[in-house]
């Protein structure tokens, strides 16, 4: 029995058992764009987690904002 007729017997048993087939895309961590990508986004968190001081300066300075509705 060849590969292709084991595959074949072997999806039909999974459908009749009650199985659907499900194919996805996943990243491929070799492709020289994907990786260039990571990089990039890697280097933009650690851009942000930098930036931290910066955010609560900014909630100090509009903490009156919302202290005025109350």
């Amino acid at each position: 029995m060849s590969s292709r007729m084991r595959v074949a017997q072997h999806r039909k048993q999974m459908k009749e058992d009650g199985y659907r087939l499900l194919q996805i895309w996943v990243p491929d961590r070799a492709n020289d764009k994907y990786l260039a990508d990571m990089k990039r986004e890697c280097a933009s968190i650690n851009k942000a987690d930098e930036q931290d001081d910066i955010m609560e300066w900014l909630e100090d300075q509009s903490s009156w904002i919302w202290d005025e509705t109350e």
